[in-house]
């Protein structure tokens, strides 16, 4: 039994000194690598000195491999595919891509984003600095929000009795950024970003151009609370709009229960 412990202790003495020669403990507490949702895809157009901007894309996943597509945006419209693993350093806090040793292959993972490093793998600075992000994009297949008829229930400062319930909607298209719906008196089309953590912005609307004495007040008003919109929440079958300062300004019920 003294021996084994022996062994042990010099063992686990070995490995402190291993740490302090590389300079390299162990990683403890927080760290990107075990505390942040990391995996997905990532997407940004970075600098390109010869052409108008780089298009690329990142997916990460779990087992540590990764997919990269880049484009050489007003150059060509060819995409690059690069596929392999990649690596956290000790730390835990930035990857490297591998089999690309030629070219800068470090990012630095933050909260939804990654940072595209330098050749020496440090943060590029500089009036471009904010140029090498890419952001983590939200996957819309099957997402609960889209391809989902939504109608109007209740609409902040504006009385129900003033408006139809039943007849205003609005349909996120999943196969685009695009929307439609039903004003009370126009059709209405505009486009949305869906981002992560349940943000969502849509971009201004447009309208045919039927003109209704009694629904015209409310239909401006749920337009404007329309372009007001920054993030949702989904309670069930039951959709809130809120503006900047997480104020409920629309709420919607899914239309039949269905998609």
């Amino acid at each position: 039994m003294k021996t084994f412990l022996s062994v042990m202790a010099v063992f686990c003495f070995a490995c402190i000194l291993s740490s302090c020669k590389t300079g390299q403990p162990l990683p403890t507490g927080d760290t990107s690598e075990n505390a942040l949702d990391w995996e997905g895809t990532y997407k940004g157009i970075l600098p390109c000195a010869d052409c108008e901007g780089i298009a690329t894309s990142i997916r990460l996943d779990q087992e540590g491999k990764y997919v990269k597509v880049t484009r050489y945006i007003g150059k060509s419209e060819e995409e690059f595919r690069q596929e392999g693993r990649f690596e956290w350093n000790p730390e835990g806090n930035t990857i490297a891509l591998s089999g690309m040793d030629n070219a800068p292959n470090q990012y630095l993972v933050g909260e939804n984003q990654l940072f595209h490093l330098d050749g020496e793998g440090k943060r590029i600075s500089g009036d471009l600095a904010n140029s090498y992000v890419l952001k983590k994009v939200v996957a819309k297949t099957d997402h609960p929000l889209l391809q989902t008829k939504w109608m109007l229930t209740n609409m902040e400062k504006f009385p129900e009795e003033d408006w139809t319930p039943g007849d205003i909607f609005v349909f996120l298209e999943e196969e685009s950024n695009r929307l439609h719906g039903y004003g009370g008196c126009n059709n209405f089309f505009g486009v949305y970003d869906l981002k992560t953590g349940n943000q969502l912005e849509i971009g201004k609307i447009g309208r045919t151009q039927k003109y209704c004495q009694d629904e015209m007040q409310a239909e401006n008003f749920f337009f404007a609370y329309l372009e007001q919109v920054w993030q949702y929440q989904l309670k069930g079958d039951t959709l809130e709009l809120r503006d900047e300062g997480n104020k409920l300004v629309l709420t919607f019920s899914k239309a039949n229960g269905k998609k």
